[in-house]
């Protein structure tokens, strides 16, 4: 008996050790930058001014949100796509096709995450529009919900995808 009060309280330390540990490396709010990192040979820690350095594109997005019901925005931003070409999405040239088994995966501030194919946005494959916004479609910062960047995918019905306070941008390969 004594040996499961033990085994019950250590899970218990356990347990609140691990939550405390999550919710210290997750605790949202707004992230004025973000690291593009993973399988890239150019890792890089972009902020606003960076964001706002390169070639911009403005989008117009409408998706279904809980009880907002139909929603539309404009945004401005770089595309997902020239961010991966500037890292360099690290592939194996004796994998036929390696790039097809790489994803991103977007985390906000508070971890909430999406994950989104490569090859969907690749222009000879789905050739998906892709953002990281900075701004809203009219120049105006994104709010404070919104955090320095927002990632849109045009083209989504519902706005799950649509990670706000994006944090970490992680280039992975699908195991085998």
């Amino acid at each position: 008996m004594k040996l499961l009060r033990a085994l019950g309280t250590c899970l218990f330390a356990t347990l609140v050790v691990t939550t405390a540990a999550h919710a210290q490396s997750c605790p949202g709010g707004f992230s004025s930058s973000f690291r593009l990192w993973g399988q890239v040979e150019n890792p890089v820690t972009l902020t606003l001014a960076k964001l706002k350095s390169k070639p911009a594109s403005r989008v117009t997005v409408s998706y279904f949100s809980g009880s907002a019901g139909l929603v539309t925005k404009s945004y401005i931003g770089v595309p997902l796509m020239d961010l991966l070409n500037e890292a360099v999405v690290k592939t194996d040239p004796s994998r036929h096709n390696d790039i097809l088994r790489k994803y991103v995966q977007v985390r906000a501030s508070d971890c909430y995450e999406s994950v989104i194919a490569v090859a969907d946005l690749l222009p000879n494959f789905g050739s998906q529009q892709v953002l990281i916004a900075y701004q809203t479609g009219e120049g105006a910062p994104l709010d404070q919900s919104e955090g320095m960047a927002r990632l849109i995918v045009v083209s989504d019905k519902q706005g799950g995808r649509l990670v706000s306070n994006v944090k970490a941008v992680i280039v992975r390969s699908a195991q085998e």
